[in-house]
Protein backbone atom coordinates (compact mmCIF):
# COMPACT_ATOMS: atom_id res chain seq x y z
CA UNK A 1 0.00 0.00 0.00
CA UNK A 2 1.34 3.20 -1.11
CA UNK A 3 0.62 6.36 1.46
CA UNK A 4 -1.18 9.34 -0.09
CA UNK A 5 -1.85 12.70 0.81
CA UNK A 6 -5.50 14.15 -0.33
CA UNK A 7 -4.30 17.85 -1.58
CA UNK A 8 -7.18 20.81 -0.75
CA UNK A 9 -8.89 19.82 -4.28
CA UNK A 10 -9.19 16.32 -3.55
CA UNK A 11 -6.23 15.40 -5.98
CA UNK A 12 -4.79 12.64 -4.18
CA UNK A 13 -0.54 12.65 -4.05
CA UNK A 14 1.97 9.89 -3.44
CA UNK A 15 4.67 10.32 -1.19
CA UNK A 16 7.30 9.11 -3.63
CA UNK A 17 6.30 11.65 -6.09
CA UNK A 18 6.87 14.60 -3.58
CA UNK A 19 10.89 16.41 -3.44
CA UNK A 20 11.90 18.40 -0.80
CA UNK A 21 11.96 22.20 -1.69
CA UNK A 22 14.89 24.29 -1.75
CA UNK A 23 17.18 25.28 1.05
CA UNK A 24 15.97 28.98 2.23
CA UNK A 25 17.59 28.90 5.39
CA UNK A 26 21.02 27.67 5.18
CA UNK A 27 23.03 27.83 9.05
CA UNK A 28 20.06 27.82 11.13
CA UNK A 29 20.91 29.83 14.37
CA UNK A 30 22.51 28.28 17.35
CA UNK A 31 19.69 29.68 19.58
CA UNK A 32 16.81 28.11 16.93
CA UNK A 33 18.86 24.85 17.01
CA UNK A 34 18.36 24.45 21.04
CA UNK A 35 15.06 24.88 20.53
CA UNK A 36 14.69 22.48 18.02
CA UNK A 37 16.82 20.00 20.43
CA UNK A 38 14.53 21.09 23.46
CA UNK A 39 11.12 20.22 21.82
CA UNK A 40 12.47 16.81 20.35
CA UNK A 41 13.45 15.86 23.91
CA UNK A 42 9.64 16.77 24.97
CA UNK A 43 8.53 14.21 22.17
CA UNK A 44 10.97 11.73 22.86
CA UNK A 45 9.82 8.67 21.58
CA UNK A 46 6.84 9.88 19.13
CA UNK A 47 9.22 11.64 17.17
CA UNK A 48 11.21 9.31 15.40
CA UNK A 49 12.20 12.05 12.84
CA UNK A 50 16.29 12.59 13.58
CA UNK A 51 17.68 15.95 15.10
CA UNK A 52 19.70 16.69 11.31
CA UNK A 53 16.13 15.73 9.39
CA UNK A 54 14.53 17.93 11.17
CA UNK A 55 16.42 21.24 10.88
CA UNK A 56 16.93 20.05 6.77
CA UNK A 57 12.99 20.88 6.86
CA UNK A 58 13.15 23.95 9.09
CA UNK A 59 15.80 25.17 7.05
CA UNK A 60 13.46 24.50 3.72
CA UNK A 61 10.48 26.06 5.53
CA UNK A 62 9.30 29.52 4.08
CA UNK A 63 8.74 31.15 7.92
CA UNK A 64 10.63 27.94 9.59
CA UNK A 65 10.36 30.42 13.33
CA UNK A 66 6.17 29.71 12.68
CA UNK A 67 6.73 26.20 12.19
CA UNK A 68 8.94 26.03 15.44
CA UNK A 69 6.16 27.72 17.61
CA UNK A 70 3.83 25.26 16.58
CA UNK A 71 6.25 22.30 17.04
CA UNK A 72 6.63 23.47 20.19
CA UNK A 73 3.51 24.00 21.69
CA UNK A 74 2.73 20.13 20.22
CA UNK A 75 5.55 18.99 22.25
CA UNK A 76 4.71 20.84 25.41
CA UNK A 77 0.75 19.72 25.11
CA UNK A 78 2.38 16.01 25.00
CA UNK A 79 4.01 16.30 27.43
CA UNK A 80 1.56 17.63 30.08
CA UNK A 81 -0.71 15.38 28.52
CA UNK A 82 1.34 12.07 29.51
CA UNK A 83 2.50 13.27 32.35
CA UNK A 84 -1.10 13.96 33.88
CA UNK A 85 -2.07 10.76 32.60
CA UNK A 86 0.66 8.78 33.66
CA UNK A 87 0.83 7.14 29.57
CA UNK A 88 3.55 5.05 29.19
CA UNK A 89 2.12 3.04 26.46
CA UNK A 90 3.64 4.58 23.02
CA UNK A 91 0.81 3.56 20.77
CA UNK A 92 -1.22 5.76 23.13
CA UNK A 93 1.64 8.23 22.89
CA UNK A 94 1.94 8.01 19.17
CA UNK A 95 -2.13 8.53 19.03
CA UNK A 96 -1.56 11.76 21.25
CA UNK A 97 0.92 13.67 18.81
CA UNK A 98 -1.35 12.27 16.05
CA UNK A 99 -4.27 14.18 16.98
CA UNK A 100 -2.32 17.36 17.79
CA UNK A 101 -0.33 17.46 14.28
CA UNK A 102 -4.17 17.03 13.07
CA UNK A 103 -5.17 19.69 15.29
CA UNK A 104 -2.48 22.10 14.56
CA UNK A 105 -3.70 21.29 9.96
CA UNK A 106 -7.05 22.17 11.30
CA UNK A 107 -7.73 18.32 10.18
CA UNK A 108 -9.55 15.88 12.62
CA UNK A 109 -8.63 12.26 12.16
CA UNK A 110 -10.28 10.46 15.12
CA UNK A 111 -11.64 8.22 13.17
CA UNK A 112 -8.08 6.28 13.22
CA UNK A 113 -7.83 6.73 17.41
CA UNK A 114 -8.06 3.63 18.87
CA UNK A 115 -6.49 3.90 22.68
CA UNK A 116 -7.71 7.47 23.66
CA UNK A 117 -11.43 8.33 24.27
CA UNK A 118 -13.31 10.56 22.57
CA UNK A 119 -13.17 13.49 25.72
CA UNK A 120 -9.41 13.05 25.47
CA UNK A 121 -9.41 13.35 21.80
CA UNK A 122 -11.55 16.81 22.43
CA UNK A 123 -9.35 17.84 25.64
CA UNK A 124 -6.29 17.86 23.59
CA UNK A 125 -7.67 19.93 20.51
CA UNK A 126 -9.11 22.40 22.36
CA UNK A 127 -6.12 22.46 24.36
CA UNK A 128 -3.82 23.13 21.22
CA UNK A 129 -6.63 26.01 20.14
CA UNK A 130 -6.27 27.42 23.45
CA UNK A 131 -9.62 26.88 24.89
CA UNK A 132 -8.67 24.31 27.67
CA UNK A 133 -5.91 24.23 29.63
CA UNK A 134 -4.29 20.64 30.64
CA UNK A 135 -5.52 20.81 34.83
CA UNK A 136 -9.01 20.04 33.54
Amino acid sequence: MELCYTAVMNNSINISDLAPGPIRHPGLPGAFIDRVKAFKALLGDVDATSLEQTLDAFSRDANPTNELVIWERIANIVHLFISHNSVTDPAVRKEVIAVLLGASMGTNNSDTIKHLTRDQINHLVLTYRGLSNMSA
